[in-house]
């Protein structure tokens, strides 16, 4: 037998054997089922329903054929509740829905993401600033965020078109000169129609919080040391944004527009009896459905005058793996498939309709009417991290009770709810 012939018979030996192994499932070669069967996953989810999620489901066992991926909704007034309690027992999820804000308080029951599956470099260039400060403060990324939303500001075109305003305010000096402009009062001085929603607590203002935390990132505020042992927000800067935020709920300054016994900010501005409110993008959606004639905008959230730079707020959910899983390699690649692939993120934005995180879509939903606003804030969102969110919202919310009934002077207000947020992260470290 000459060389050549060889050659072709021993070629064709190889094929026979490699052919054998491909079939057989030994080597992978072309073989259509990646493992999927092997793959069983458990999402539990708040607010989104199952449509927000058959998309990327689909598209993820079409690739992994076999593969059991259940999502479950779950009541979002227990939903922190039933989580910490399934992970205390048996019949914990694998990939849960979870806050911006809860990695300080979370933490300890979720796994970060395996570097090989998603290196920081990679996830730096997907992702605006905010989400590593929220998902990924010591490099190990523990979050992937589905959307990214932020506060803006919603004004009512035909107040400002009967008053005679033109643009919505740009900044905090415009916002104030607008209050004598939009509000109404009566002969006693008491506002019938409001300015603005700002001032009052969360008894009356959906987001008040929110509104004062964007306030003391923009005014400065250092809100907690830089190693999260304590916090730091009764300083100067602090004490200026809870000033500026509370002079609109007292009657005798000039920024007077609101109280706590107005009725609720969204059932204001609904109504149509609110010249502006802010909130987030999910609010558009609500006043559509409470009022489909009012006649309404949205605008960037307002900046103090001369600013170096913009800074929103954010609020948001990301998918986390917990440390209960089985199948904690496979609940983050089935993570990474939905958030960072721009077709599958898509799909799950489209039904939820909610803004983008991934920033190729930022770009992408510049120009869209409907998301332009809440795409460039999103790229200037800042956060800080809180211990414990439901806490801070509610030592907020009272700080600003305390000064608007004059229980207190806003400084002592102010170190109260800071002394309220130290004895928790002193709790932490024990």
């Amino acid at each position: 037998m000459s060389t050549a012939q060889k050659i072709i018979l021993a070629s064709v030996g190889l094929i026979i054997v490699l052919a054998i192994l491909i079939f057989t499932g030994i080597l992978p070669g072309l073989r259509t089922d990646t493992g999927g069967g092997n793959i069983k996953l458990t999402i539990w989810g708040v607010f989104d329903d199952q449509d927000a999620f058959n998309a990327a489901i689909s598209g993820y066992t079409g690739l992994h054929r076999g593969a059991d991926i259940r999502y479950r909704q779950m009541d979002s007034a227990t939903y922190e509740e039933d989580l910490v309690n399934a992970l205390a027992s048996e019949g914990a999820p694998d990939i849960i829905m979870f806050h911006n804000t809860w990695l300080p308080k979370h933490s300890n029951k979720i796994v970060a993401a395996n570097q090989q599956q998603l290196p920081l470099n990679k996830f730096r260039e997907l992702f605006p600033t905010v989400i590593e400060q929220d998902f990924a403060p010591d490099g190990r990324i523990f979050a992937l965020p589905l959307y990214l939303d932020t506060l803006a500001l919603y004004y009512n075109q035909d107040i400002f078109d009967t008053k005679g305003v033109a643009l919505p305010p740009a900044n905090w000096e415009e916002f104030q000169a607008l209050i004598p402009k939009l509000r109404q009062l009566d002969k006693t001085g008491r506002v019938t129609k409001p300015a603005a929603a700002i001032g009052g607590s969360n008894k009356s203002i959906n987001r008040a919080t929110d509104i004062l935390n964007l306030l003391m990132l923009q005014t400065g505020a250092k809100m907690v040391e830089p190693d999260f042992s304590r916090a730091t927000y009764s300083s100067d800067q602090g004490l200026n944004a809870l000033s500026f935020y509370t002079d609109f709920a007292n009657p005798a300054h000039k920024n007077f527009t609101w109280s706590d016994s107005q009725v609720y900010s969204v059932d204001a501005f609904a109504a149509g009896d609110l010249a502006m409110t802010i909130n987030y993008s999910y609010l558009r959606e609500a006043l559509k459905e409470k009022n489909p004639f009012l006649n309404f905008k949205i605008a960037p959230v307002p900046q103090p005058k001369n600013a170096q730079q913009s800074i929103s707020f954010p609020n948001y959910w990301g998918l986390a793996v917990t440390n209960k899983s089985l199948n904690p390699t496979a609940a983050w690649d089935f993570i990474s498939f939905l958030t960072t692939n721009p077709a599958e993120s898509n799909k799950y934005l489209i039904e939820s309709k909610r803004p983008p995180a991934l920033r190729s879509m930022i770009a992408a939903n510049l120009a869209d009417p409907n998301y332009e606003i809440f795409a460039k804030q999103s790229l200037t969102a800042r956060s800080w991290p809180q211990i414990n969110n439901v806490a801070v919202e509610n030592s907020f919310s009272k700080m600003i009770e305390s000064v608007i009934n004059g229980r207190l002077p806003a400084q002592q207000a102010l170190q109260q709810s800071e002394d309220e947020i130290n004895a928790l992260m002193e709790r932490r470290t024990r």
